[in-house]
């Protein structure tokens, strides 16, 4: 079950968990005041998993544990507050229990969490590592862009005081933030090699079509739950309007006409969906619907093509044209193509744990990571009130 998080831009202002442990009585400065080594008696830099070479330090282990956590619980009360889900996760009190199983699987929501993180840590480093193998460097523009970027991160919170009080409260030093940070550059990088032939990482324009699909079509959507004669009705609606797009002289056009401007009655009455000029990634829309594209020839129309979600009506295009028309469009070809690699190599990286870091509970070492930063807030409103007492 992969769930490969690309967090390539920035969303550093949340998080984090515990794994319990006693800190130890070190008098390191830099661990001392750090807020995953206060809750984990870990030294944020000490190496705690090794892939295919490289070292991954305590510290990010710790901030994409908390970035998990966070995304996760953001998530899961979005759709438990908007949609009335996932009630079965939250306590009587109305708090998210991480101990409760995830719908539909058999891990629960902190182990969830933990798979999560492990995902995106695997991820981030099999791009370094594509990198290292290919000779992507950052370039002067790369690092001065990502010191640009922390500079406007600096002026954003208000000056080098806070921005301190961001690394710390985010867990990360200088250095692990802008090797965050450089992970979109480096994922560029490869990209870009992606797209120059020659270089060994180069993807034909005769493989294109394995990472994006171009057409347009119609949605004649249907209720999973309808009667029989709903779905019947449903079915002659899509025959009636596959009969005027195949009479129609250009099919194109036509279809452009219904994207554009609607035929009012229609839409009114079935909520007809039209689509044209459509890029989509193979995997993403329905078998049936893939099946049926994929056989067509550019200004080739299909039947009535049934899926779960309703009945469709498939005009095919050319990926070429489509792609000189929409050239924005080959950037995320690509980018599917590196990603694709990416998850690839990962999967066959060779994994070294040390230390027992790695063994934490998420949903426990986030809520430890909320308590400390819930203290850090008292402590700040205390203050703020004692200057104000103390003021004439």
């Amino acid at each position: 079950m992969k769930r490969t998080t690309i967090a390539l831009t920035m969303m550093l202002a949340l998080l984090l968990t515990a794994c319990g442990g006693e800190p130890d009585t070190r008098n390191d400065a830099a661990a001392v005041d750090n807020v995953y080594y206060e809750i984990t008696g870990v030294d944020p830099e000490e190496t705690v998993l090794v892939l295919d070479g490289n070292e991954i330090p305590a510290q990010l282990y710790c901030y994409w544990t908390a970035f998990n956590c966070s995304a996760l619980e953001y998530q899961v009360n979005l759709y438990h507050d908007y949609y009335g889900m996932y009630e079965e996760l939250f306590s009587e009190d109305g708090v998210l229990d991480w101990n409760a199983q995830f719908p539909d699987s058999e891990l629960t929501l902190s182990q969830y969490a933990k798979d999560m993180t492990e995902d995106t840590i695997f991820f981030y480093a099999a791009i370094e590592n594509l990198a290292g193998q290919y000779g992507v460097e950052l370039s002067e523009e790369d690092q001065a862009a990502i010191e640009a970027d922390r500079l406007e991160m600096v002026d954003s919170l208000g000056g080098e005081e806070a921005f301190q009080d961001y690394l710390y409260e985010t867990g990360l030093s200088e250095d692990n933030l802008k090797r965050v940070m450089s992970t979109s550059s480096l994922l560029d990088g490869l990209i870009r090699l992606a797209g120059e032939a020659g270089s060994e990482l180069y993807l034909p324009e005769e493989n294109y079509s394995q990472y994006l699909r171009y057409t347009d079509f119609i949605l004649i959507p249907k209720d999973a739950d309808g009667s029989e004669e709903e779905l019947q009705a449903g079915r002659q609606a899509a025959q009636e309007l596959l009969e005027q797009l195949s009479q129609a002289e250009d099919k194109g056009a036509f279809l452009d006409q219904l994207a554009q401007a609607g035929d009012a009655e229609s839409e009114a009455s079935t909520g007809n969906q039209v689509y044209s000029d459509y890029f989509y990634t193979p995997g993403t829309m329905p078998d049936a619907f893939e099946e049926a594209a994929a056989a067509l020839e550019p200004g080739e129309l299909s039947g009535v093509v049934e899926a779960d979600d309703g009945f469709y009506l498939i005009l095919g295009r050319s990926l070429e044209e489509g792609l000189e028309e929409y050239p924005e469009q080959k950037d995320q070809l690509l980018q599917a193509y590196v990603v694709a690699q990416a998850e690839d190599y990962q999967s066959s990286m060779e994994v070294e744990r040390r230390g027992t870091l790695s063994e934490l509970d998420a949903g426990t070492f986030y809520q430890d990571y909320l308590d400390k930063m819930a203290e850090r807030d008292v402590e700040a409103a205390t203050d703020i009130l004692t200057e104000e007492s103390a003021a004439p």
